[in-house]
């Protein structure tokens, strides 16, 4: 079960994207999410930080806080991505990392996003960047706790 805090912001973004019926207006709305990413340093644009499987280019920062709290950032050359992204950490920003490893691309789906020739890319966005905020997550995690990632 997805802790209530994500969990209530994961329903509000369903529900936003739901009412949405048609998908140039679904489109219009992660452009506007796009908005509100914060810039990332070009310094952190490296390879080591590139989202594997995305068809455009992602960059995801991956830290957890002194109170163990995840903290997230990304970029993408795809404004489009840039709303995905910012969903994603609109929702699991200073969330705990149990918090973060809780969601599944499942609950996700209910936004409806993309067209049908695009739908899969989409989808496979949204997956990628959600595994790689999960994977990072947990490999903090496990730094934190003295284990191999």
């Amino acid at each position: 079960m997805i802790p209530e805090l994500v969990a209530d912001k994961l329903e509000r973004l369903v529900s936003e994207f739901e009412a949405l019926e048609k998908p140039i207006d679904r489109v219009k709305k992660l452009l506007h999410y796009a908005t509100f990413l914060s810039p990332m340093d070009e310094s952190a644009r490296v390879s080591e930080n590139r989202v594997a499987g995305c068809t455009v280019e992602v960059w995801l920062e991956v830290k957890m806080d002194d109170n163990g709290r995840m903290r997230f950032k990304a970029d993408s050359d795809s404004e489009i991505t840039k709303g995905f992204c910012s969903c994603l950490i609109w929702m699991l920003n200073g969330a705990e990392a149990s918090e973060v490893l809780a969601v599944k691309i499942e609950d996700l789906a209910a936004m409806n996003l993309g067209s049908p020739i695009k739908a899969q890319s989409r989808v496979n966005t949204w997956q990628n960047v959600l595994i790689s905020m999960q994977q990072r997550t947990s490999d903090l995690v496990s730094e934190k706790n003295g284990e191999s990632p």
